[in-house]
Formats: structure tokens, C-alpha cells, sequence
């Protein structure tokens, strides 16, 4: 059995390689055999290559947005926004996105603002509800 192949070298040249005979090996498996050409290089091309885009989704990285700032008891205006307006509870570390050692100044300043009664104990003050946020709580 005989069959004729054309093939496509680099220079996008045609050239014919003639017939090409299709023989049988000892064991029942085809072989086939051909001349290949000299100019032939295969050439990868990022066209079929998948694009990297990066995740729109993804939320940027959490940062301590306190480090480097003085925490300070009578700051009532800060100390509120580290504080649920409906209960008056501290929020942790999870919702305020604060490193620990700002944390723990945050909460020791509002303990010690609440024992002075610079702050309600139970509800948030209601002169600092509009106050934009500085944390990322969603409520």
C-alpha cells in the first residue's frame, strides 16, 4: 500500500516527499516510513495558549490600617468604630483586620474610655453612627 504526503516546511514552502511505503512489521505493526525535511522546525506560537488574567474577585491583601498611629483612650471618635453599635461589643481581630498587639491597645483604650465614660458601655454613641469605616465590617 501506497500513500503520498505533502508537508509544510517553516519558510512556508510546500514540498513533496514523494510516496512513502507502508510496510508490515514481523509482529502485525505498520510501519511507516518517510524523508523528512531539512528546513522543517516546529514553531510554538502563543496564539493557542490560554491568557493568564488575573482574579477580578480577589480581595487585596489585609493590612493592619493602625500600625504606626498612637492609640489613645480619649479618642472617642477612632475608639468607636472598633465598637458594634447594637450591642456596644469589641470587635475581634477577625472583623477589624488589626495585628494583635493593635488589637489588644484597642480594646485596653475602650475598656479604660468606657470606665472614664468617654463611651456608652451598651450601645454605640449615636453621634458617630455616620462616621464612614475604617474596617471592613459589613453590617
Amino acid at each position: 500500500m501506497k500513500s503520498h504526503f505533502i508537508h509544510l516546511c517553516s519558510k512556508n514552502l510546500i514540498v513533496w516527499l514523494g510516496s512513502v511505503g507502508i510496510g508490515r512489521a514481523s509482529h502485525g505493526v505498520q510501519t511507516v516510513l518517510w524523508r523528512s525535511c531539512s528546513q522543517y522546525k516546529q514553531v510554538a506560537t502563543n496564539e493557542d495558549l490560554p491568557v493568564t488574567v488575573e482574579n477580578p474577585y480577589k480581595e487585596p491583601n489585609k493590612k493592619c490600617i493602625l500600625c504606626g498611629k498612637p492609640v489613645d483612650y480619649k479618642n472617642v471618635q477612632l475608639l468607636s468604630q472598633f465598637v458594634s453599635p447594637f450591642t456596644g461589643c469589641i470587635y475581634g481581630r477577625h472583623i477589624t483586620g488589626l495585628c494583635g498587639k493593635k488589637q489588644k491597645e484597642i480594646t485596653k483604650a475602650i475598656k479604660w474610655a468606657q470606665i472614664m465614660g468617654f463611651i456608652p458601655v451598651t450601645y454605640k454613641d449615636p453621634a458617630y453612627l455616620k462616621d464612614p469605616k475604617i474596617c471592613n465590617i459589613k453590617y
